[in-house]
């Protein structure tokens, strides 16, 4: 099984986020080859994806048991990332198995409205309870994958 290592992290990608990022690291090569250099680095999708790229690689795998990671109640079993270089209404949910240091990026969810039907986190409950997540990091873990992770 392919994984990315960083920081002594195994880290996967559950589809449910590897098909975003690939589209978007896409996105972003066209825009390369349209834009002049200074347009380019200012886009919010180039932004976007150097924030994820930082997150994924250095930020997560620094130390995924903190606390300022850490959701709660039906969710306390995963954690996201707020913030910390992402535009203001993104998450970065992922899991993370202390025992094995093994960490998956499960999804990028936005919009952020509290109260929505399509908050993120709402969002996010309903893909937990449906079991697209399995409950088993192993499983987890047999359903994700590096993919064609590349760093931009």
């Amino acid at each position: 099984m392919n994984f990315l290592l960083c920081n002594g992290c195994k880290i996967y990608f559950h589809p449910a986020f590897l098909g975003y990022y690939n589209e978007l690291v896409s996105r972003v090569k066209k825009l390369e080859s349209k834009r002049n250099p200074d347009e380019f680095a200012k886009h919010p999708e180039v932004k976007l994806l150097k924030s994820l790229i930082r997150l994924i690689t250095e930020i997560i795998p620094a130390d995924p048991t903190a606390t300022y990671f850490q959701l709660h109640g039906d969710l306390s079993n995963y954690k996201r990332v707020k913030k910390m270089g992402l535009e203001k209404r993104h998450r970065l949910f992922f899991k993370y198995n202390e025992d094995e240091k093994e960490i998956v990026i499960l999804w990028l969810g936005f919009p952020r409205k509290q109260g929505d039907k399509k908050d993120c986190y709402t969002v996010f409950t309903k893909m937990v309870e449906s079991g697209k997540f399995p409950d088993s990091f192993k499983e987890l873990v047999e359903d994700s994958s590096i993919g064609n992770f590349e760093e931009f």
